[in-house]
């Protein structure tokens, strides 16, 4: 339980040079709220140290009075076992309506619980840490930093999803993806629907915003594009060659950024004189165990004795993800590659080029890259150039 300050101390009043008035500073759950006791003195008749009148007991008692009254709101919160800040508690003493927790104090407490509780990954809460940024960063443009999570109605939800469609995001003028902006409505979503739990709100205003996720086109790299990017000769540009060989390694194991770059060594090992990597991935938690193909035993065999191998035992040299995708853009420009490069397009590459077009079932794919559901792996199953190129000329031998 939450433990509450409360603290009486004297303010000057304009129309009073002699006596002022003695106010209540109420401190909980980091949150403020100030009022009048309606009390009046000389700074000579009031104790500074204890917060109290020097020479009168009735005023004092007064004093008590309004502490028990404080403490019997706070009960009464309490009771109903609901988030709530000082300014409630200042309502409830004044006997008027229950006011409401400040839109980002209450995520933020949300956050705080699923993270404690251990409801969330670290993945997870950085995403949603994400959202509250881009949230804050609305709330101070349009200058509604003192919304109130129970005053959260439609029109918000739409003026926040205008405000993420004009966000920029890099430094080469991209803005999110449609994709992207309903992952942030979702998760704003989940928090509103929690505070309806708390009874904040009555219903979650998304109920009237509908949430559209289009298909998008899973972007990969062909066979010639994937060799261009490996004939690079990038020797003179160490971070760029770094670049290119996570990307590459990703391409032919499948693997997402995180749990590329978070390998280690020890998630090696051979099986039957096949080498495997063995790995929980960061997303689902599932683990896997799948073949290395010789290009990605390249890479690891290529950084044997840099400081990450030697000092951390990483497999791939570190490099943030957002300086992967950014170098990754100077590389497609270098390749010739006019599709919009990111490490992302790796896996769909590993899906598509690597696996698919080499004639892997569908089931063997579905387990190379984790997912839960072969429904998933459907999506990749496309037919691509490629393959209706290899099936053409094919038919053609078969007719002539």
């Amino acid at each position: 339980m939450k433990t509450i300050s409360i603290k009486f101390y004297l303010k000057p009043v304009r129309s009073d040079k002699v006596k002022l008035t003695v106010y209540t500073r109420l401190l909980y759950n980091r949150s403020k709220a100030e009022f009048t006791t309606g009390l009046r003195c000389t700074k000579a008749d009031w104790n500074n140290t204890k917060e109290q009148f020097k020479n009168s007991s009735l005023l004092n008692q007064k004093l008590a009075e309004i502490t028990e009254k404080i403490y019997r709101a706070k009960n009464e919160l309490d009771d109903q076992s609901r988030e709530y800040s000082a300014r409630d508690l200042k309502a409830l003493f004044n006997g008027e309506k229950r006011s409401s927790m400040l839109l980002t104090d209450f995520y933020e407490d949300y956050l705080r619980n699923k993270t404690k509780e251990g409801r969330t990954t670290e993945s997870t809460t950085q995403k949603y840490a994400q959202t509250l940024s881009y949230l804050k960063a609305f709330l101070n443009e349009a200058k509604l930093r003192a919304k109130r999570i129970n005053d959260v109605q439609l029109r918000f939800i739409t003026a926040f999803d205008e405000y993420l469609k004009n966000v920029v995001w890099n430094e080469f003028g991209d803005r999110l993806s449609k994709t992207t902006i309903n992952k942030h409505h979702s998760r704003f979503k989940a928090v509103l629907n929690d505070s309806i739990n708390k009874g904040f709100l009555t219903f979650n205003p998304y109920r009237n915003f509908k949430l559209s996720f289009p298909n998008s086109k899973r972007e990969y790299l062909t066979t010639k594009e994937l060799n261009s990017i490996q004939e690079l000769d990038l020797t003179e540009n160490e971070s760029l060659d770094k670049t290119r060989d996570i990307f590459l390694f990703s391409c032919y194991t499948g693997l997402r950024y995180k749990d590329a770059i978070n390998l280690k060594m020890s998630g090696i090992s051979k099986i039957n004189e096949q080498v495997y990597l063995r790995i929980d991935q960061g997303k689902t938690g599932e683990r896997r165990e799948i073949p290395i193909i010789d290009r990605a035993l390249q890479v690891i065999e290529k950084y044997s004795f840099s400081n990450d191998r030697l000092v951390k035992n990483l497999v791939l040299p570190t490099m943030s993800n957002q300086k992967t995708n950014q170098y990754l853009k100077y590389i497609a420009n270098l390749a010739g590659i006019r599709k919009p490069l990111s490490h992302h397009i790796a896996r769909h590459t590993c899906a598509t080029t690597i696996l698919l077009d080499n004639n892997v079932p569908l089931e063997t794919v579905s387990h190379w890259l984790g997912h839960n559901s072969v429904r998933t792996t459907q999506i990749y199953a496309k037919t691509s150039h490629e393959k209706l190129s290899k099936e053409s000329k094919r038919i053609n031998s078969i007719l002539k």
